[in-house]
């Protein structure tokens, strides 16, 4: 099983977390817009299990993302299943014809970096908020999340949270 491992923070001031990696020596990657359409099982509420199933559109790639519970109190760890699509609109039909409902699509621009073995997003979510993610994949679940949180310090973003955009959208469009 492949883990992503993945911390997560607000960031009030993307240009100088931005500036703070460049003097780190991160490596620009891209930037990217990407639409996430998120699903709902037929016969099991991925809220209520903690899971989540959705097609994400960037720029270039479609995917059809499937992620399990979260696993760690500290960090947003879970099983991470990816399938690259040719054709987002006929997987968007074929979840639709096999029962799952549409639940919310979550907008973002996203800055992706690399620093040795983690991807830096800088990550502005339309209706959310700008957040910096640290995620890699891998099995040592502890020494890459320590490792992770380790680069949020050294970008001076003390605040984390371990909600998905999804969850986090979901809030406030309820007013929560």
């Amino acid at each position: 099983m492949t883990l992503e491992i993945e911390v997560k923070a607000y960031a009030d001031n993307l240009a100088r977390v931005e500036e703070r990696l460049k003097e780190m020596g991160a490596v620009f990657i891209a930037e990217v817009c990407e639409k996430d359409t998120y699903f709902n099982h037929p016969d099991r509420n991925f809220a209520a299990t903690d899971e989540a199933l959705r097609i994400r559109v960037t720029d270039k790639q479609s995917f059809l993302t499937y992620k399990g519970r979260k696993i760690d109190a500290k960090s947003k760890t879970r099983e991470e299943i990816e399938i690259a699509l040719g054709d987002a609109d006929s997987a968007k039909l074929l979840l639709l014809r096999l029962g799952f409902k549409p639940v919310a699509e979550v907008r973002k621009i996203r800055k992706r970096y690399k620093i040795g073995e983690f991807e830096i997003c800088l990550d502005g979510v339309e209706g959310v908020g700008t957040f910096v993610e640290v995620e890699t994949k891998g099995e040592n679940m502890v020494e890459l999340r320590d490792h992770a949180l380790a680069i949020l310090e050294k970008l001076n973003l003390r605040k984390t949270e371990r909600k998905s955009y999804l969850e986090l959208q979901l809030e406030h469009s309820s007013g929560s």
